[in-house]
């Protein structure tokens, strides 16, 4: 790479809207294979179940607690 190559060029940011934020949530916690509490549980423990419940918490965790289906 040369020095006026961006390295960042071929990043692609994609903003969510309320609806792609809900399903970015309900689709981490469909991996992990917990519920937002579960995962909340873990989390305060410190103390996740496995990799995949870590990464997910990661997700979830910068977004507010989902509304109540």
């Amino acid at each position: 790479m040369s020095a006026n190559e961006d390295p960042y060029a071929d990043i692609e940011v994609e903003v969510l809207d309320e609806a792609g934020i809900e399903e970015l949530i309900s689709n981490a916690l469909a991996e992990a294979g917990y519920s937002w509490e579960a995962l909340q549980d873990q989390a305060r423990a410190g103390r996740f179940t496995n990799e995949t419940a870590r990464e997910a918490w990661f997700v979830v965790s910068t977004f507010a607690e989902p509304s109540p289906a």
